[in-house]
Parts: C-alpha cells; sequence; structure tokens
C-alpha cells in the first residue's frame, strides 16, 4: 500500500496539473496505539482493527477518491470514549469504533461483533449514537483486510499511466 501512494502522488502532477496533497501509509514506531486500543476493546470484531495498528500507524490519501483517512490508533481511542458514535441508530444492536473517514463527510467503522467496515454518511452524531437511515450505513467490506484490499483497489483504479 505504502508503494502504491508513493506511485499515485509521483504522477499526480504530471497527470491532473497540480501537486498531489501529502499521501502516505505510516507504520506503527512501537506498540503504544495498539496497546491502548487493546484496553478499550475486547469484542471479537474488532480483533484485526486492533492487529493492523500493530503495524500501521496512519493512512492519508487524501487525492484517491474523495480522499481516504486512517486515523491513528489514539484518535479511535478517543473515538471510543465520546468523540465518536460508537453505535448505529437504523441497526439494532450494532456497536463500531471509527477509524477513519473520507473526504466527503462519510465515516469509516469496524463493527465490534461481526468485524465488518461499513461506510456511515448523512447521519447526525447524537450522545454516542449515530442517526442514519439504513441507507446510511454500507457494508463495504467483510472485515480489515477486505478494507484495504478497498483501498488498494482504490490506489490502482487511479494510477496515473505509467506511474
Amino acid at each position: 500500500m505504502s508503494r502504491l501512494a508513493s506511485r499515485f502522488a509521483a504522477g499526480f502532477e504530471t497527470t491532473y496539473g497540480y501537486p498531489p496533497g501529502e499521501h502516505y501509509v505510516s507504520r506503527a514506531a512501537d506498540s503504544s496505539g495498539r496497546d491502548a486500543l487493546a484496553a478499550v476493546l475486547s469484542d471479537a470484531g474488532a480483533k484485526d482493527l486492533i492487529e493492523f495498528y500493530s503495524h500501521v500507524a496512519q493512512i492519508s490519501l487524501p487525492d484517491v477518491g474523495p480522499g481516504f483517512f486512517v486515523d491513528e490508533a489514539e484518535y479511535v481511542v478517543e473515538g471510543l470514549r465520546g468523540a465518536q458514535p460508537t453505535q448505529v441508530s437504523s441497526v439494532p444492536n450494532r456497536t463500531v469504533a471509527v477509524f477513519g473517514s473520507d473526504g466527503g463527510g462519510a465515516l469509516f467503522a469496524a463493527d465490534r461483533q461481526t468485524g465488518e467496515i461499513v461506510r456511515l454518511e448523512g447521519g447526525s452524531l447524537v450522545g454516542d449514537v449515530y442517526e442514519v437511515e439504513e441507507s446510511g450505513v454500507l457494508v463495504i467490506a467483510r472485515d480489515f483486510e477486505g478494507f484495504m484490499q478497498f483501498l488498494s483497489g482504490e490506489l490502482l483504479r487511479q494510477l496515473p499511466s505509467g506511474g
């Protein structure tokens, strides 16, 4: 993914006529973020998310599609403590851990029971509940690995020719 992000940014200005934003996949320097997340998430569906933060600290792809961003583990922990939704109103018993967003205002979250990755769009945060119609909750991957494949696919689709 890191190599794809670099290739994408390298050919961006030639293809689009303006400089790219900052594209990167930063590696986790230590296990502090992962450990902080593991301390607040014990749900079976969150194990892939916790494992991801063992290897990666953050992802920024501002010019890919609408822009894709995966937050640092510390922000995910803050979200679980009230800064982001942890429940979805239109899907009973769906508890989530928000870990990222896109440039259009949608949130990416891991279902804490199933591990599915959902895109939440068009709702509002009321307490710890994301109030949204069912149409605003889209399952985009079966698990976190599938989400990473989704991001890689978006990058590959937009790689400038010859990049």
